[in-house]
């Protein structure tokens, strides 16, 4: 799909956008030209969010792009009631310019920026309606996209807890003895303990699928014969399983069982309302004698027959088996990949990236300048340092 090509859609761009009107070719715009008299405005992020969407429009209604400079990714020229303008994406976002020698009003200027937004918000959802969203289906299924590196930040919600289960149990937690309506809290070191350490297992659980996705393009993964957006939606266990060979590795057999438990135990459980699979939160009802827990066998291993349900010992148990499958990932399973990941760089699907990941895992050597490569094309680009 070419959407450039397409002359009906060029047309109905056009149409929502008839405000703009394409500058004189020998323009040179405004954001690199000294001297030129200009009002400056900044295009407001949360009404135009994604500035690749901007340039999608202004190629479809044919004005031509004038280039990339520093701190200048592209600047577009074009008049408004005869009045030279351009817009130009530059490190800290969209801008405006306005001749000010053809319009003396700074207001007139403002009024002028919010005629071309609300086109540009017109056009924008007009856009994504008739055409990028199939377009979008079309390069995930092919495999060309991009997906966000957020391990760095799901690793901080992840140690954020656990230091807090930690200094809890230990005695430096920040619950209050005292309750608000008077009576003190029965034992609040253990029971503040018991909250960051369900919150600790759900963050763990969050990143290891995180984590997972980010590992596809190092491992034989290829979009174009399996969904990635099924394996997103997958459950963490099949993610797992599709990513490491559990049935034939017995050290991925060994994590995958000791998540599993995790999982059953502490994240399903507190993850749906408070009930595990086995009915252990239910209670039956026996003439005489009362409300007896319908799961009678093993009841000490269910989390509803202690005061606490999870103590010190409990948690130490989870982060010792944690830590183990971190280094699991980091040492043996996929070192060099989780280099990458743990990078923060993004991680791409595309054919052209995962030869190169393929053919950077040689050796240890070439993989880190590979790192070093992409951090550099990142940095360049954040940065717009061209």
């Amino acid at each position: 799909m070419d959407l450039f090509a397409d002359a009906k859609l060029k047309e109905h761009m056009s149409t929502i956008m008839r405000v703009i009107k394409p500058a004189d070719p020998r323009d040179p715009g405004f954001a690199m030209t000294i001297g030129r008299p200009h009002y400056r405005l900044g295009v407001d992020p949360h009404r135009i969010q994604i500035p690749g969407i901007v340039r999608i429009i202004f190629e479809l209604i044919d004005l031509q792009d004038l280039g990339h400079a520093e701190k200048l990714a592209w600047e577009y020229a074009f008049e408004v009631d005869g009045i030279a303008c351009s817009l130009a994406h530059q490190k800290f976002g969209l801008r405006l310019y306005v001749d000010s020698a053809a319009m003396p009003s700074g207001d007139d200027a403002s009024a002028l920026l919010e005629r071309i937004t609300k086109s540009l918000e017109s056009a924008q959802r007009s856009l994504e309606k008739r055409q990028l969203r199939q377009f979008a289906d079309e390069q995930i299924r092919q495999g060309r996209l991009t997906i966000r590196n957020q391990y760095r930040r799901l690793r901080s919600i992840y140690e954020y807890f656990q230091e807090g289960a930690t200094l809890a149990f230990a005695g430096q937690g920040r619950l209050n003895p005292q309750l608000p309506g008077g009576g003190r809290q029965f034992n609040p070191h253990a029971t503040e303990g018991f909250y960051n350490t369900v919150a600790m297992v759900t963050a763990y659980f969050s990143l290891l699928e995180h984590t997972l996705v980010l590992l596809l393009p190092f491992r034989d993964f290829n979009p174009s014969e399996s969904a990635l957006k099924d394996f997103i939606g997958d459950r963490w266990g099949d993610k797992f399983r599709n990513v490491f060979t559990v049935d034939a590795d017995p050290s991925a057999k060994k994590h995958f069982d000791a998540l599993y438990r995790i999982a059953e135990e502490y994240r399903n459980t507190y993850g749906h309302g408070g009930f595990d699979r086995h009915g252990s939160s239910f209670l039956f009802h026996m003439q005489d004698i009362g409300a007896l827990p319908a799961v009678l066998s093993d009841i000490r291993g269910t989390p509803y027959f202690s005061f606490v349900p999870i103590d010190a010992d409990d948690f130490s148990r989870v982060k010792l088996s944690f830590d183990s499958i971190d280094e699991w990932l980091t040492k043996e399973a996929a070192p060099l990949a989780m280099k990458w990941i743990e990078s923060g760089l993004d991680v791409y699907y595309d054919e052209n990236f995962r030869t190169q990941a393929t053919l950077a895992a040689e050796s240890p050597d070439h993989f880190e300048s590979f790192i070093e490569y992409f951090s550099y094309l990142t940095d360049q680009a954040a940065n717009m340092d061209w």
